[in-house]
């Protein structure tokens, strides 16, 4: 365990910033928000989440910049700009007025300056500290997501209630500038940074001879395996996500077994990031990524039964949550393997795009499917297939990574 001797000051500060990045906090924010803003401009929930899209795009758009930006001048002074910034923007929403443009344009704005604090920055220096018990240090950066989402939420509707909706956002702008700035300033540097101090840091000499470059990525047929298997990913996260409640009534659930269903996926996507972050550094990672991933597609399977049972319910959202808990995972750790840190984050960056690309039609497409249908059926199915050759692709890199493992033993 002497890498988490060395490193667990990156991990505790990546898991921090993760969990209080802009996006993080914006999503889990905006349920208790919405109703505020509608109250206060008359504007409808739709256009209201319409921001989301705009937010999308603009990502979509900035995370090549980011990942060029992390490689050339460093993670650590994009990550330092790019906290400094959110602040800015979020507080910014404070000023807002009845024209929603104001608000459309404020989701661009927001998304483009926390663009350097998306899990690329951060797993981009956890891969530059790990080696050995990569997968594990990944997991637990990873949880983050899931820390953000279990704290941000009871703040929001606390700061709500204290200073209305205008004083929660300046509230939700100071958290960042005063938990991840100070520890990304004063712990979050590259290794070498620390080898005059540490004599006990050991880079791992195999990774360090791997030196891909972004070109030479796009003409590599791993590239586009791992790009093509993590779109479909993509679309389905979000489509369960945002989903989820309607999902589990139309099985047949009820709203107790809802909530309980519910709170089953987000442990289990806990439980996803450390076993899937263990497995990865014990086994081939192809096999133990794409066999992972395939979870979802079971789950997806279950979910399209009727009257779904409270046992039925509990293993679809579990087998559901463990799959999205190794996404990130599974991605971080197969592209450092394979392409190596020096371009991680513009290969990494490329590769989220596509599947932030994915993701914005997931919500919309589930939504559409039942509207017309009155379920979920169709796409649910199709949904569970295309997640299934996502997760054959991804064991397709079997070969790949059984190489690279083999020379670091």
């Amino acid at each position: 365990m002497k890498e988490f001797k060395l490193g667990w000051k990156i991990v505790l500060t990546a898991m921090l910033g993760i969990a209080f990045s802009g996006s993080n906090m914006l999503l889990y924010a905006v349920g208790s928000l919405a109703p505020e803003l509608s109250a206060e401009f008359g504007w409808s929930h739709g256009s209201i989440q319409l921001a989301s899209l705009f937010s999308i795009i603009t990502i979509v758009l900035s995370l090549p910049i980011a990942g060029y930006l992390s490689d050339k001048f460093g993670v650590r002074l994009v990550t330092l700009i790019s906290v400094l910034l959110t602040v800015a923007s979020i507080a910014l929403h404070s000023f807002l007025t009845n024209n929603i443009v104001y608000y459309y344009l404020l989701a661009s704005i927001t998304s483009l300056a926390f663009a350097g604090t998306l899990p690329l920055t951060w797993t981009k220096m956890v891969t530059s500290w790990f080696d050995k018990r990569l997968g594990l240090a990944l997991g637990l950066t990873l949880l983050g997501t899931g820390l953000g989402g279990a704290l941000i939420k009871p703040i929001t509707a606390g700061l709500i209630v204290e200073f209305g909706w205008r004083g929660t956002y300046l509230g939700l702008a100071i958290i960042p500038l005063v938990i991840v700035f100070p520890l990304v300033l004063m712990w979050f540097k590259d290794p070498e940074e620390k080898h005059n101090t540490s004599d006990e840091f050991i880079e791992d000499e195999v990774s360090a001879t791997i030196n891909i470059t972004f070109k030479q990525a796009l003409k590599d047929w791993r590239f586009w395996i791992i790009a093509i298997a993590y779109m479909p990913i993509g679309f389905a996260v979000s489509g369960l996500i945002t989903n989820m409640e309607v999902i589990l009534a139309s099985g047949g659930a009820d709203a107790g077994l809802v909530v309980t269903a519910a709170t089953a996926f987000g442990v289990f996507v806990v439980i996803g990031r450390i076993v899937g972050g263990f497995l990865l550094d014990k086994y081939n990672p192809g096999v133990v990524g794409g066999t992972l991933i395939m979870s979802l597609s079971v789950a997806f399977l279950i979910l399209n039964q009727q009257d779904l049972s409270m046992s039925m319910a509990l293993l679809a959202m579990g087998l559901a949550g463990f799959g999205t808990g190794v996404e990130f995972d599974v991605l971080s750790y197969i592209i450092s393997r394979i392409f190596g840190r020096v371009h991680y984050s513009k290969i990494f960056g490329s590769v989220i795009a596509l599947m932030y690309v994915a993701s914005a039609f997931g919500p919309m497409s589930f939504g559409a499917t039942y509207d017309k249908y009155g379920n979920f059926s169709i796409v649910l199915i199709a949904t569970a297939a295309a997640v299934f050759v996502s997760s054959l692709l991804i064991g397709t890199l079997r070969n790949s990574l059984k190489i690279q493992k083999i020379n670091e033993s």
